[in-house]
């Protein structure tokens, strides 16, 4: 049997353990930080819309500019927002090339959508015709659009969305396969191949160059990357996100993984 001082012992050194290996998970908390593959995000915390990459690229809201604080987002500490697209609202990233990367990409987001008929738009690069990328949702289903040299393909869900919860979705391309995740799990892939094409558009959060399919609902942490991102880093906290504190000892993130 072991003492209580031994099994003392063996609590503090798991602790010192697991509070160790939270380390090489700290900067995976919400909100995201950018890191070197990051061409753009957004935490829409009110206020202007500011691009937390090195890119900067600010965001214009077209129509009404409004944010909801939902205690359940975020610590009660550290109160957060989203966005509210109010179906007449659109955030334009103007044509900021910086945005449409040359191979790879990740285009991700928070979504709390409030009408799903017809085609309600994430994140695009997009026109009538097709142009880089283009993140939405048809009738429920969440699709991921990539237009390349070899043409256009999509990666789709086969289940809907569901209505009036927090969901993540995410489309990746490695330049040989289009993926699409929700919340951390793939539900759809397309092989597909070669460089991005499409140029002149803008990018438009909330629907596309043409201002139409806007969504309706909230959405928070929209972030492009010029990479292919593995899943167990597309979010964080898939059960909810949550604002954290970006170091070894913060608990979120610390059970988070622990979770996962």
């Amino acid at each position: 049997m072991f003492s209580v001082k031994w099994k003392c012992s063996l609590l503090i050194y798991g602790f010192f353990i697991f509070s160790t290996i939270s380390i090489g998970f700290a900067a995976d908390g919400f909100e995201y930080l950018p890191d070197e593959s990051t061409l753009g995000l957004w935490h829409f915390d009110g206020g202007d819309i500011v691009d937390f990459s090195d890119n900067k690229v600010k965001g214009e809201v077209e129509g009404k500019s409004a944010w909801d604080a939902n205690q359940d987002w975020n610590r009660e500490d550290k109160p957060g927002k989203s966005f509210v697209f109010d179906g007449n609202t659109v955030i334009s990233l103007g044509e900021a090339d910086v945005l449409i990367p040359k191979v790879e990409i990740t285009v991700e987001a928070w979504v709390y959508p409030e009408d799903l008929t017809g085609w309600r738009l994430i994140c695009t690069h997009w026109d009538g015709p097709p142009g880089a990328y283009h993140l939405g949702v048809e009738n429920g289903i969440a699709k991921f659009h990539i237009n390349t040299e070899k043409g256009a393909a999509f990666a789709g869900a086969t289940d809907p969305l569901e209505l009036k919860q927090w969901q993540h979705v995410a489309g990746t391309y490695d330049s040989n396969e289009i993926k699409l995740y929700i919340d951390g799990k793939e539900v759809g892939a397309t092989n597909h191949g070669g460089k991005f094409v499409g140029v002149g558009f803008d990018v438009i959060i909330g629907s596309k160059n043409t201002r139409q399919f806007k969504w309706i609902g909230l959405m928070d942490e929209v972030r492009i990357s010029d990479v292919s991102r593995e899943a167990d880093v597309l979010s964080p906290n898939l059960d909810a996100p949550q604002a954290v504190e970006f170091s070894q000892w913060t608990l979120p993130t610390f059970w988070g993984h622990l979770k996962r």
